[in-house]
């Protein structure tokens, strides 16, 4: 099965980008991508807003 990306979306998993994109990660570029669990996800995800959030206050 593939997502809408053309991806081969494996069982349990999901595609994640490495650096998200709001912060200069390559949409587009499989080097930017891994597959992690779905826990994993919510992690790496908790971390990406924590760090956006601290980048846009320094920004203010």
């Amino acid at each position: 099965m593939s997502d809408q990306n053309g991806y081969s979306r494996r069982k349990d998993m999901e595609l994640f980008e490495i650096t998200s994109v709001i912060v200069g990660g390559d949409p587009v570029s499989l080097e930017n991508k891994i597959w992690v669990t779905r826990q994993r996800h919510f992690e790496l995800m908790r971390f990406w807003n924590r760090t956006i959030d601290v980048l846009r206050e320094e920004q203010r």
